[in-house]
């Protein structure tokens, strides 16, 4: 009897010991999930894709005699970082009040590099079944390869902003920063693909007489289309686009020269739609 005393008694002095380290393990492992509000996002990969975009009524007029579905065709698409411990990092919050707005907070790193691809012409073979978008066939046949080559854009440290449901900040997407040492296109090419000919050249922009790319500007999704405002492309007095070793021919023909679009000037707003 003496023994069974004992035994209850130490249970008995335990019991809030062992209270304290279950409430310290809970309150642990919550703080790692409710510690701060919103969502973070830390994408620390590199991104590679492909676009086909089906035109399914084609035209006619201009040396075309029959309507037939086409494809544009965009291959080699990638976001490569410079430094692998660096990311793409997103962070999402929302506000209520009279305006609820989600907002979502995006940082790219310094040095990525975005490859933006070639562009090709194809027949789309694309067909929808009586099961809707999600059957049918996603197909395209005979690509007419690297009509336009986009080659690669290398961004500086840069942010932008989105907002959804309500805007206080104005716009869609506001973008507003530098891009250190401009946009540089590597490679840039528009081939005739009849003829066999390419213009070939690197392309830079920049502010007019700068180093740099400011960038201060709108996005919005409107009745009549994309719209992107234009008068924040460069700094007060425009931008300049430099455009290197410029040849028309083949890669192995001469080279035209350096070429400089000297303070370029846009206005309103560059309207992106289907027709």
């Amino acid at each position: 009897m003496e023994f069974k005393k004992l035994a209850l008694a130490a249970a008995v002095a335990a019991l809030p010991a062992t209270g304290f380290s279950m409430e310290a393990l809970e309150d642990s492992a919550l703080s790692g999930v409710t510690g701060q509000d919103g969502i973070s996002i830390s994408l620390a990969s590199n991104v590679t894709a492909g676009l086909k975009i089906h035109d399914k009524d084609g035209f006619t007029g201009n040396g075309v005699a029959t309507a037939d579905s086409g494809a544009l065709v965009i291959s080699g698409f990638a976001i490569t970082r410079a430094n692998t411990t660096d990311s793409i990092d997103i962070d999402i919050d929302t506000n209520g009040g009279t305006s609820p707005t989600l907002n979502i907070g995006v940082s790219l790193p310094t040095g990525l590099t975005v490859a933006l691809g070639s562009v090709g012409v194809a027949d789309s073979g694309r067909t929808v079944s009586t099961a809707g978008v999600a059957g049918g066939t996603w197909s395209s046949t005979g690509t007419v390869a690297s009509v336009l080559n986009l080659g690669s854009m290398t961004l500086g440290a840069t942010t932008l902003n989105i907002q959804l449901g309500n805007e206080p900040q104005g716009n869609m997407i506001a973008l507003n920063t530098t891009i250190t040492g401009g946009i540089s296109l590597t490679g840039f090419s528009v081939s005739d693909a009849n003829s066999g000919g390419s213009l070939i050249t690197d392309l830079q922009v920049v502010d007019n007489a700068g180093t740099d790319l400011t960038l201060s500007t709108g996005i919005n999704i409107e009745a009549d289309g994309l719209h992107i405002g234009l008068a924040g492309l460069g700094g007060a007095t425009g931008m300049d686009v430099r455009m290197t070793d410029l040849k028309l021919g083949t890669a192995a023909s001469g080279s035209i020269g350096d070429v400089e679009l000297i303070g370029l000037d846009l206005t309103g707003d560059l309207v992106i739609a289907g027709h």
